[in-house]
């Protein structure tokens, strides 16, 4: 069983992850800039840790993360300012990738599918820091020596759970929608499934379970 920290503890995807991971016997903390979510962190099977992501340096990037097999990213500014969508969305997740890169712990990257440094969203855009963002983090994870698996899901709903359909080739499937419970659950298998590395998983609502989708990959052994 692997110790398990979660970045953005208390959001919706995380909730339901962290839940997951516990069921599946790992030992989860969740990481979150508000105290007062410690309550519903912990609820969810994971140990909550206070701390601002925004505001960490590296050298407390490295404390925080130290210790850990698995550092799943599921932070993010949140659609706040192009500054603070930066700082968290960029910044902060270069920080980390910086960590894991040292330490040896597996990150597990939540982007979204449209991410790509041709993401095509213009300056005016309100979304442009984000999509900018993501994709230099994204092109950094794929560019360094880390263990990693981004997932790249498509427009999130709150809808039960599925299976998912990858998009495998690249290109082979248009983006659609998924619900967060189904992206929690490829949180979880790709803990289960460690041979999955090197790998960024797009995908939308499927039919096909998440575990069955990820054992079927090429690079599984």
């Amino acid at each position: 069983m692997a110790r398990i920290l979660v970045l953005g503890a208390h959001g919706r995807v995380a909730l339901l992850a962290q839940r997951m991971l516990s069921d599946a016997g790992h030992t989860v903390h969740g990481a979150m800039r508000n105290p007062d979510h410690a309550a519903e962190v912990a609820e969810s099977g994971a140990e909550p840790i206070v701390r601002d992501l925004e505001r960490l340096e590296q050298a407390g990037v490295d404390e925080l993360l130290k210790g850990f097999d698995v550092v799943v990213w599921s932070a993010g500014a949140g659609g706040g300012s192009p500054e603070r969508t930066r700082a968290v969305d960029q910044d902060a997740a270069l920080r980390v990738l910086d960590a894991v890169t040292r330490s040896g712990a597996r990150l597990v990257m939540v982007s979204y599918f449209g991410a790509s440094r041709d993401h095509g969203i213009a300056r005016d855009d309100p979304f442009f820091a984000y999509a900018e963002a993501k994709s230099i983090v994204d092109e950094a994870i794929r560019d360094s020596g880390a263990d990693w698996v981004i997932l790249a899901p498509s427009t999130l709903t709150m809808d039960d759970e599925t299976g998912i359909e990858l998009d495998a080739p690249a290109g082979s499937v248009q983006p659609g929608e998924i619900p967060r419970a189904t992206v929690a659950r490829m949180i979880a298998e790709v803990v289960a499934h460690p041979a999955v590395r090197g790998l960024t998983l797009r995908a939308n609502r499927g039919g096909t379970p998440v575990a069955e989708a990820l054992g079927s990959l090429p690079n599984m052994g």
